[in-house]
């Protein structure tokens, strides 16, 4: 068996508690379930239920409400030695259509309705608690061997109240098929050697240019890619930002994004945006991507190694159908795990702990990001105050309309911005000049990168940039208008607007991830298993059901008769728009809207 030293025994007990601890004290990675004989508790033994129990319970459950705790709690009463829980029933409503046919199929065969079915080859729920825990555990330091995962995955299935005979068998293949998928293999942990040797900025920034010099990448070639968290329903007044950051509710409203573009400016991709439900009530039964959107999920909205490497696996194959080759930087998130077999992009994490001085993304491309929303977003909130709603309920918002906004808010960034970031990163080599976009700034002053007179704190040198240029604080203004302008409709008062730092880089957006116990991710994966089987039950965001198609033409028309009294060429380019929406929308069919 694995041996574990007593710092990674202290780590793992802290982060998992007393069971798994005392699971590292027998052979589990040979151990396959099985009844304890020596058992004297009294306890009944969980068995497995048959067929004609399975669609008794199914049966009831659609009956009854579709309520899956209350489907548990009242089976479980009838039937204690199933030792129903909501997991259970969950894992039951996947496979519904398998046990439904086998039950048409075994009628007249004798005793086939009252079989026990034991066997079950995937559990997506403990999946998903183990790919949260991953990231957990490896930001903890603790060394992931063989025996702590498999100890680990019992753990969560014993939660979620499996049925041991129900176990996978947690064999060699399991094992290194979860080492792959979650890049296991040979990874060095944080403080070991390598880590250290490059210890300042201006080294780091030296080592970048010198790759990116070595392999020849040209600009366009040169990527970042960096995640933020987004509280979209965040108000700018600080009584109720607190109230709104704080309990349940606020982590219902929370998205990771995930930024990428590249130096010369002129790719910047859709965000990944990650949520906690597959399809959040607003989405109105679609998928992300019916909507446009490169929506991903899972129960605590984290960026997870599974994620990360669906994604870079998609765009690389984008890149090879291109032809191209590019570089793609990143900080050294436990969860930015590189899959193998990537053929266009190679990808170069940067040192710990320097990200801040050295990411583009970080020197302003998200910040301002931020900015575009919160502006747009206390804009929509002094529109719905004008419209008489009230104070308390002007900065309701819903999943699909936060991601609108935010949509624009990310096409607001633009080239400037970007290429401004770039160069304050100062990781670019000095390159011939590049036929672009003209933007706001001077070419000259985009290009070439400065040599701060002090590497940790990049912004000394720079202060000089005439601020009416910056498009950061242009970005910034933006905000600072939008809170003056709420401000004199009497919906904010000013002693409660937040300042810009609380309101762009809240300490709560910072993490990708936070610390929690394997009780409170068992417990954030049943919840979004039951928002998602129980007809999104569970989401409780506020959620006002769009117009008819209809209603959408009837109010074409009456913004149409009220531009029509306006002399003014806004109201003109708006007739224009007006009457492009209402051609696309009747030359639609319904069915495919």
């Amino acid at each position: 068996m694995e041996q574990l030293s007593s710092e990674h025994r202290a780590a793992l007990e802290q982060l998992s508690g007393p069971l798994v601890s005392d699971c590292l004290d027998s052979d589990v990675k040979k151990r396959k379930p099985t009844e304890n004989t020596n058992d004297h508790s009294g306890s009944q033994r969980k068995q497995n239920a048959t067929l004609r129990q399975r669609i008794e319970i199914l049966d009831w459950h659609h009956a009854n409400g579709k309520k899956q705790t209350r489907t548990a709690q009242h089976f479980d009463k009838i039937y204690p030695h199933l030792k129903i829980k909501q997991p259970l029933i969950s894992e039951w409503l996947k496979n519904e259509a398998k046990w439904r046919a086998q039950w048409d199929a075994s009628k007249g065969v004798p005793g086939a309705q009252d079989a026990k079915w034991a066997y079950q080859t995937e559990h997506p729920q403990i999946s998903e608690m183990m790919n949260c825990w991953v990231i957990q555990a490896r930001e903890a330091g603790v060394l992931l061997t063989g025996s702590v995962l498999r100890a680990k995955w019992t753990s969560f299935a014993d939660r979620a109240g499996i049925l041991k005979e129900d176990w996978l068998s947690l064999s060699e293949g399991w094992l290194e098929a979860f080492k792959a998928r979650h890049g296991l293999r040979g990874i060095k942990r944080h403080g070991e050697a390598g880590s250290t040797e490059l210890t300042t900025v201006e080294a780091e920034r030296a080592r970048i240019q010198q790759l990116i010099r070595d392999h020849g990448y040209q600009p366009r070639d040169i990527y970042n890619m960096d995640e933020t968290g987004l509280f979209y329903q965040m108000p700018p007044d600080q009584g109720l930002a607190d109230r709104a950051l704080s309990g349940v509710k606020a982590k219902k409203t929370q998205l990771t994004y995930a930024f990428t573009c590249n130096a010369d400016s002129s790719d910047k991709l859709p965000p990944m945006v990650i949520g906690k439900y597959k399809k959040p009530r607003p989405f109105g039964g679609k998928t992300g991507a019916e909507l446009g959107f490169d929506y991903h999920h899972n129960a605590k909205a984290w960026m997870t190694a599974v994620l990360y490497q669906s994604w870079i696996k998609h765009w690389d194959t984008k890149l090879v159908a291109q032809h191209r080759k590019i570089l793609l930087l990143q900080d050294n998130f436990s969860g930015h795990i590189v899959p193998e077999g990537l053929r266009a992009i190679h990808v170069e994490n940067f040192e710990p702990n320097l990200t801040p001085h050295v990411q583009p993304d970080d020197q302003g491309i998200i910040r301002c990001f931020k900015a575009h929303y919160r502006a747009k977003y206390i804009e929509r909130a002094i529109d719905r105050y004008d419209s008489g709603i009230s104070p308390a309920q002007i900065y309701e918002i819903d999943i699909l309309t936060a991601m609108r906004i935010a949509d624009a808010a990310w096409r607001a960034v633009n080239v400037t911005t970007i290429r401004h970031c770039w160069r304050r990163a100062g990781i670019l080599p000095d390159f011939a000049p590049i036929a672009i976009p003209t933007p706001t700034l001077p070419i000259s002053s985009l290009i070439h990168p400065p040599a701060p007179s002090d590497p940790a704190a990049p912004d000394a040198s720079r202060d000089a940039e005439d601020e009416a240029a910056n498009p950061v604080q242009k970005a910034e203004g933006l905000v600072t208008e939008a809170l003056n302008g709420l401000v004199k409709t009497g919906a904010l008062q000013k002693l409660n607007q937040m300042d810009l730092a609380s309101l762009l880089d809240p300490s709560v957006e910072r993490e990708v991830f936070e610390e929690i116990s394997e009780q409170e991710i068992f417990e954030a994966v049943q919840e979004a298993a039951c928002g998602e089987d129980q007809g999104d039950e569970e989401q409780t965001e506020v959620f006002e059901a769009p117009p008819t198609r209809l209603e959408a033409l009837q109010a074409a028309a009456v913004l149409s008769r009220f531009t029509a009294s306006l002399n003014s060429p806004a109201a003109r380019n708006l007739e224009d728009i007006l009457a492009g929406f209402t051609r696309q929308i009747t030359s639609v069919p319904s069915s495919i809207m």
